[in-house]
């Protein structure tokens, strides 16, 4: 999957570098610059583009702590619910044995 996206990738750059060398008005001279300056940061956005489909970068601190701040969260609201729940009970049995 990952292979296919990446020649997928290629070889829409290098159409897309063709087309554009084609319709570009510049003379022999120009366009031999631009096409070694082209295909040299061609290779290096390739060599970065793989690299990051590779290796995708682990979840930092700052995210594995986040990720523990928003787990104690959702706990500490689970335990604040609970205890609402238990009050509004007494307080509806408290009502109930009142109006009796």
């Amino acid at each position: 999957m990952v292979r296919a996206g990446l020649l997928g990738a290629l070889l829409g750059g290098v159409a897309g570098f063709v087309v554009g060398l084609l319709v570009a008005p510049e003379t022999g001279g120009q366009m031999r610059r631009r096409l070694t300056y082209q295909l040299e940061h061609l290779g290096e956005r390739l060599q970065r583009l793989s690299e990051q489909l590779l290796h995708p970068p682990r979840p930092g601190e700052a995210r594995r702590s986040g990720e523990a701040l928003v787990a104690s969260a959702r706990a500490e609201a689970e335990t604040i619910r609970q205890d609402i729940d238990a009050l509004l009970g007494d307080l509806r049995r408290k009502r109930t044995s009142a109006n009796s």
